[in-house]
């Protein structure tokens, strides 16, 4: 009897908690549904369009996320509106975003005609260097291992153990930073945040160290109050729980890598193995038309999950990624290809089988 209590109990509490997984705040909701449709509309070169969800999002949420500005800054330019595009890169510049060289003169030629914004942005720096510093902790023995994470499992343990419930414990003290807390200084080009990978080291699955803190609760609090976007928090919510409930593997597009050199160390010719990188295939389920009903099943499964965090639909995702193979300009997504590695040509070739070649 007691068993069958303690399993109602559960049931119960793991319906409940993945019920309280979504975003519920309505000016999000709005924002998130027009940012989708501006995404769309790049996707299908309909730029008049992207510019006008752009505008209905940006009316509806004033700290619209920074891939969003910068996504339509890249709109306005290509439509040659250089000064509302002028407006977006000083707010960016403000954030400490880390523009390519020459950026400024190659894009805004007659910067002397714009108007320059002062900046409004509070960036908290001590709370910055507190969160790098956990970062640097936990990538110490990751960069050593040169990928061989194994070597250093007990090391990577613990300092992983260190970083996750030092960043937990300021989260709930500071609160969930994004770009207009610290700016963008520690951010990758795509802007996802150094200090995510703290939470995605986390993941339930983790081989060489065993999650401590699952960061669901945060994340979700976090995108409630538009502290991170609908991406990242399903990437890392999905880390965190050793899920699939906003994408599936059936829809990656994969590049073929082979590792030449050290077996042991495969992360030390990464760069090399990418540009070497055969790309890209995809399996026969990207395909809407190839699906069948077990396939279709999956996608409207996984469209309820999504919408339920502001996501767009699957397939306008992979519209995303595919234009994103060659249209390198945008920002949209942080993991748009996923590298598979081989050390032999014939292990690579019997994937490729079941695969289909897009590119």
């Amino acid at each position: 009897m007691k068993s069958f209590i303690a399993l109602v109990f559960l049931l119960v509490y793991t319906s409940f908690h993945c019920q309280n997984n979504e975003l519920t705040n309505k000016k999000l909701i709005s924002y998130y549904e027009a940012v989708n449709s501006a995404e769309d509309k790049i996707a299908t070169n309909e730029l008049d369009s992207a510019d006008f969800y752009y505008q209905k999002a940006f009316k509806i949420f004033k700290e619209p996320h920074a891939n969003d500005l910068y996504n339509h800054m890249k709109v306005l330019l290509n439509k040659k509106d250089y000064e509302n595009a002028f407006k977006h890169f000083q707010s960016l510049d403000c954030m400490k975003y880390k523009f390519e060289e020459n950026f400024l003169s190659s894009h805004f030629p007659n910067i002397e005609q714009y108007k320059r914004l002062k900046c409004k942005n509070k960036i908290d720096d001590h709370y910055r260097k507190e969160l790098d510093s956990l970062f640097t902790i936990d990538q110490h023995y990751r960069k050593l291992s040169g990928g061989n994470y194994a070597k250093f499992k007990k090391e990577i343990t613990k300092n992983d153990s260190i970083a996750s419930t030092r960043l937990l414990t300021l989260i709930q003290k500071k609160g969930f930073p994004n770009e207009y807390d610290w700016g963008l200084s520690s951010a990758n080009l795509v802007f996802f945040q150094n200090f995510y990978f703290i939470i995605w080291h986390q993941l339930a699955t983790n081989l060489y160290s065993p999650q401590v803190v699952n960061f669901s609760d945060e994340i979700i609090k976090a995108l409630n109050k538009g502290k991170i976007t609908p991406e990242n928090a399903a990437f890392l919510l999905d880390l965190n729980n050793g899920t699939q409930n906003y994408s599936s593997g059936h829809f990656d597009i994969v590049q073929i890598l082979k590792n030449e050199g050290n077996p042991d160390r495969p992360h030390d010719k990464a760069e090399e193995m990418f540009e070497k990188a055969d790309c890209c295939y995809v399996h026969q389920w990207f395909y809407p038309e190839k699906r069948g009903e077990k396939g279709n099943a999956m996608v409207k499964d996984i469209d309820r999950r999504r919408k339920s965090i502001g996501m767009s639909t699957l397939d306008q995702s992979l519209r995303k990624k595919v234009f994103l193979l060659t249209n390198k300009e945008y920002k949209m997504g942080h993991a748009n290809l996923i590298g598979m590695n081989f050390q032999n040509d014939e292990d690579a070739e019997n994937l490729k089988k079941h695969f289909i070649k897009i590119k």
